[in-house]
Parts: C-alpha cells; structure tokens; sequence
C-alpha cells in the first residue's frame, strides 16, 4: 500500500511537470529592446491575448486607432513562435508563468539580427514605468526638426491627440507618416511607440514648456536612430509631391514590365492595360506605407474597375524571384490585395531610378504613377499619408478620386 501510494505520488509529479504553462487572457504589455545598452530606447507596444469558442488563440496588437490581430501562433511545450501578419516579422519566446522572454526577427528568423523581446501579462499602461500625471497637452500641430544643426537636419510634422496622460498621433515628412502611434505624456516626459509587424518604433522627449520640446530622441534599428527637438505650429505645411518629384522633360509615356505570381510575363502593352486608365505603384512587401496604399486602392479598384480603371503594382523585393513571390503572396493574401502584382527588381536606388526611369526627384517608396487612356503620364507622386494622419490621408483620398473619375470620363 505504501510503495503505491508512493507511486501515484511520483505520477501526479511527473504530469505536472509535463503540464505546459497556459496563456493568461488579457492585457499584455510587450517590449522590445532595440539598444541593449540603453532601455530607455526600448519599444514598448499593448497588445490582449484570447482564446475563442473554437480553440484558436490570437494576440491583438493595438496601435492608437489601429488593431493588428495575430492568429500565426505556433506552440511547441513552452515555445512559441508569433507571426504579425503581412509582413515577415516573428517573435519566438518562452512562456514563464505569466511573462514571456525570447527574441523578435524582425526581418525574419531566416535573416537573424534579432532584438530581446518580453512581454508580462495583466499590464495595460504602454509605459508603466513613468506613473507621473502628465504636466502639459501636447495636442496640436509640431514643427519638428530632425538632426538639428546637422547637415541631415529635416522638418516633419507632429500631430498630437491627448486625452489625460494618453496621446495618439504620428509624425509625418515628406514621404509619408509613421502610421499609428501611441504613447503618453508623463510629468513634462513625451513617450511615443509602435509596432506593426513591419516596424518597431520609440520616440521620446522632455517638454519644456507648452510650446517647446527638446532633448527628443528616435530609434527604429540601431543604424536608424536620430535626435529631434519641437515648436508648436498650427500652420506647419510639408511640401506635396509636386515640389519633390516630377516627369523629366522630353517623356510623356512609361513602359513597365515584370513577373505575376504565376511566373507570367506582363507588360505595359498587354491587353489587360488597353484604353484603360492605370495607376501605377511602385513598393514592396517590405514597406509599411504600402500596406495603406494597397488597401485604399484596392477598394478604388473596386468601385472604379467597371469604368476601365486598372491598378498595378512593381515590386522591389529579393535578388530572385522564388522568395519575391513568397513574400508579396503573404502581403496579396492578409492585405486583401484585388489587383495585380508584378516582380520588377531587388530592392536598391539604382534598380528603382531604372524602373521609374521618366521620374526626376526626391523618390521614396511608395511612388505612384497616373496614365489615361492613350498612356500619358497625367500624374507622378511620391510617398504615402495613410489613415493615421486624419485630415492629411482624407485630402489625398478625395483628390485621387476626383482624378480617377476625371480620367476614366475621358474618351
């Protein structure tokens, strides 16, 4: 009786050590440390943790007004492995009781250069380590200068909603924005963040005084790292496209070619492209601003098929085009992307001034073109405000239909 009693002891020990640690539902505050020697340049970003009636667990990843859902979660034991969707970013960690420790690829674990990564559950703060009650509002608009007194110096704009401590917004320059961010003001302590799978994102700043920030500091990589300071300025205007790219002189027409994801050869001169108005877009798999593009105009492509409007898109990705397809097929598919694809080149500046060859100018990525129906260049524009800039992205939204509309009444 006593060697089973023993036994069964040794068996329930045995299954509990077997027993793997489970998720707790909820808030979870995950942080990834760019700088190991600095963690005050690490990324904070909130995300919540469920599980549904069917069984499938999924984080949901919050950025101000935008929500990222991960349902790509792998577990071997205590492991698990977290796929962002879109992009090729993972999270490989181990479960510890209730916080998670491991690393975030963030180019994939193929490519390696991982940052540390954690997350503890039961935290809803984005920053919880600065408690103090916010000492300023920062809502409004910001003239901010990047790299001052440097010959990198830029200007961008900050825009800023705070409600208590809590503010959303972005910073945008003249080749887009940097899609959602969150963050909070504490005593005269500026903190924003993001991430979304494609970047990771911290900036931070002491307030001088309402209308002065200073001491400002940005990091996305250890290599894309800057300083910034502020000045409150309701009437900061970047330029537009205009003023940054246009159609050299001497062209009027623009011939483009690359491979579908069927491995087919397309071209400017196909059928599918014909007395039909297109709009052009030149990007990658890679690049955040794209994924806000490829939405906007795949509902554009919707609305406006039907009157011949075509939309397609030249990709800059890998060298060879097995692994290109691999990763545009994964942004087609989460993205919802209803137009075509081609593979055009690897990535590079050369690659891309030969592609876009009629376009002169400060080009970024995304860079658009517009042609009627007879093939002429009616419109060139560069970088992409998405829907995290509020009254910037609504412009460009309705400028760019009043032109689709005009070019598609066109005989």
């Amino acid at each position: 009786m006593k060697r089973f009693f023993v036994l069964a002891i040794i068996i329930a020990f045995l299954a509990s050590c077997a027993k793997k640690n489970e998720m707790k539902p909820g808030p979870w505050l995950g942080v990834i440390q760019i700088d190991p020697h600095d963690k005050s340049m690490s990324v904070p970003f909130n995300m919540t943790y469920s599980v549904n009636e069917n069984g499938t667990a999924q984080f949901e990843i919050t950025n101000a007004d935008e929500k990222i859902v991960i349902t790509e979660i792998a577990r071997n034991g205590d492991t698990l492995i977290i796929k962002p969707p879109v992009f090729t970013s993972v999270i490989v960690a181990v479960l510890r009781n209730d916080s998670l420790v491991g690393k975030y690829y963030p180019k994939g674990i193929e490519v390696g250069n991982p940052y540390k990564f954690y997350a503890v559950a039961g935290v809803a703060d984005r920053f919880p380590w600065y408690a103090e009650k916010a000492a300023f509002d920062v809502t409004g608009r910001w003239r901010v200068i990047e790299n001052p007194g440097t010959s990198d110096s830029t200007i961008m704009v900050g825009e800023f909603r705070q409600t208590g401590d809590k503010v959303l917004g972005t910073f945008l320059n003249t080749t887009g924005d940097y899609r959602y961010l969150e963050g909070k003001v504490s005593g005269n302590k500026f903190l924003f963040s993001k991430m979304d799978g494609a970047q990771s994102l911290i900036f931070n700043a002491d307030i001088k005084d309402q209308k002065t920030m200073e001491n400002g500091r940005f990091m996305g990589s250890l290599k894309w790292a800057s300083k910034w300071k502020a000045i409150k300025d309701e009437n900061i205007v970047l330029p537009g496209s205009e003023e940054l790219v246009k159609v050299k002189k001497g062209y009027t027409t623009f011939d483009f070619a690359g491979t579908d994801m069927n491995g087919k050869r397309i071209t400017s001169k196909d059928e599918m492209f014909k007395n039909k108005v297109v709009a052009v877009l030149a990007g990658g798999s890679w690049c955040p601003n794209c994924l806000d593009e490829a939405r906007l105009f795949s509902e554009l492509y919707g609305k406006y098929k039907a009157q011949g409007f075509e939309v397609v898109a030249l990709n800059f990705e890998d060298k060879t085009f097995e692994p290109s397809k691999k990763k545009m097929e994964r942004f087609i598919n989460q993205a919802g992307v209803n137009y075509t694809f081609l593979y055009v080149a690897p990535r590079g500046r050369e690659k891309r001034d030969s592609v876009l060859y009629p376009i002169e100018g400060q080009m970024a990525f995304p860079t658009g073109l517009f042609l009627d129906k007879k093939g002429i260049i009616r419109k060139v524009e560069t970088g992409f405000s998405g829907p995290g800039t509020g009254g910037y992205y609504t412009k460009f939204v309705e400028e760019t239909t009043k032109l689709i509309e005009l070019l598609v009444s066109e005989k």
